[in-house]
């Protein structure tokens, strides 16, 4: 049922109908022929009948009248005019009715004021002060909704003009949309965003390439000769590719010039350069670990090759062992081993300069003079009469003559004493 329709109807019918039902009989006033009354009544009855079926139709929802859900209230009243009498009905479809219509909707409208953005915040005030039941309906359907989604796009502009990493492009743009109309925010959101974002995103990989290295230098340029998408896929991953590409370059470029480097990671790491990006990570990630043990255990041969005993013991010892056991070896190892080695090799030549230096044998005499006689020493064994007298570091030099003096005139005594001996026999 149409209730506006229905409403006109029931309210002229009701008007009609009023003076039989709620007007008393005028004091010596003719009674109204019987045929009339009967169509009164008939005509009240009817007109009642469309008030119960209007007030009825108020609570199949949705229907043209009510502009939102009927609410509790609404009920209760809808409720007591259907349980009251005729006259009770009629007026609430007269008047009631309207009211609550009015009053329900100022309470949907001064419900969106909570969380409001500025926009709807607008709105809202505009519709709840308005008079027109119209104003209230287009903003309860639509102009709430409009509302919101110009605020939330005006958020999404105004986070992109707060962001740090935001394009000089796209923040130029963006700020002149916030300072248009909803329209002209919801346009840039839908296109203007992309042409600012592609010149944003050029200039990103030229200031990029600038202070990148050859593969990154290449892969800029080719996505500035692709597509947006090239370009994008650039920025997302590509420039990481390339630059770790250049890094890994480099780091070949290094071990190359490093005069350490030993041959097997010397010759992989040159056959990688030149070779490919992937061959260049192969290399780096898989190749170098094994290339450098190969090399590391040849170093620890040639360190064992030309090494003492103690060397060559701990070199063997590491040989058998992990890559672990070698790396320890020629970090700290083989110097412990070589100390050993230095340390045994002076304590020999000690022991035999000990065993080869000359003695000293000292004589007492009975003038209380001291002769010393030196023995010298070849091999371990003594040989006498070699070398001078050696008297000590001691003896003054006068000593040292009398000591002469006085051997020799012992021993030409001696000498005497024996010849007259003989003579005299």
């Amino acid at each position: 049922m149409n209730i506006r329709r229905s409403l006109a109807a029931a309210v002229f019918l009701a008007t009609a109908a009023a003076p039989v039902a709620t007007a008393a009989t005028p004091a010596f006033a003719e009674s109204a022929p019987a045929g009339q009354e009967q169509t009164d009544r008939a005509g009240a009855q009817v007109a009642d009948e469309e008030n119960i079926a209007t007030i009825k139709a108020l609570l199949v929802w949705p229907n043209d009248y009510l502009i939102v859900e009927p609410s509790r209230y609404l009920r209760e009243h809808v409720a007591a005019a259907l349980a009251g009498t005729p006259e009770d009905r009629a007026k609430f479809v007269a008047k009631d009715m309207a009211d609550i219509r009015r009053s329900d909707a100022h309470v949907a409208i001064s419900r969106t004021f909570t969380g409001a953005g500025p926009v709807l915040y607008k709105a809202a005030v505009a519709a709840f002060e308005s008079d027109d039941i119209e104003v209230y309906r287009a903003y309860l359907n639509t102009g709430q909704h409009v509302a919101r989604a110009e605020d939330e796009n005006r958020a999404k502009l105004q986070k992109i003009v707060d962001d740090p990493n935001t394009g000089r492009g796209v923040r130029d743009g963006a700020k002149a949309a916030l300072a248009g109309t909803g329209a002209d925010v919801a346009n840039f959101l839908k296109d203007g965003i992309k042409a600012a974002q592609l010149e944003d995103d050029r200039v990103a990989v030229l200031t990029i390439m600038h202070s990148g290295g050859p593969a990154v230098k290449k892969a800029g340029s080719d996505a500035l000769n692709g597509t947006a998408e090239d370009i994008r896929d650039f920025l997302k991953t590509g420039q990481y590719a390339a630059r770790a590409e250049d890094e890994g370059r480099a780091e070949l470029r290094r071990l190359l010039e490093d005069p350490k480097t030993g041959p097997t990671v010397r010759a992989g790491a040159a056959k990688a350069l030149a070779g490919s990006a992937a061959d260049v990570q192969k290399f780096l990630t898989k190749d170098l670990a094994s290339a450098a043990e190969a090399d590391d255990r040849l170093l620890l041969t040639q360190i064992m090759s030309r090494g003492g005993p103690e060397v060559k013991a701990a070199a063997g010892k590491a040989m058998l062992g992990s890559i672990e056991d070698v790396r320890a070896f020629l970090k700290e190892g083989q110097y412990v081993a070589r100390a050993k080695d230095e340390a045994n090799a002076k304590a020999a030549a000690e022991a035999e300069a000990a065993k080869n230096k000359p003695t000293t044998v000292v004589t007492p005499v009975t003038d209380n003079t001291r002769t010393v006689t030196t023995t010298a020493v070849t091999d371990g064994q003594p040989v006498a009469g070699g070398r001078l007298a050696y008297t000590g570091t001691d003896a003054p030099l006068g000593q040292i003559g009398a000591a002469g003096a006085a051997a020799v005139a012992l021993g030409a005594g001696a000498l005497i004493a024996t010849r007259r001996r003989t003579n005299q026999s």
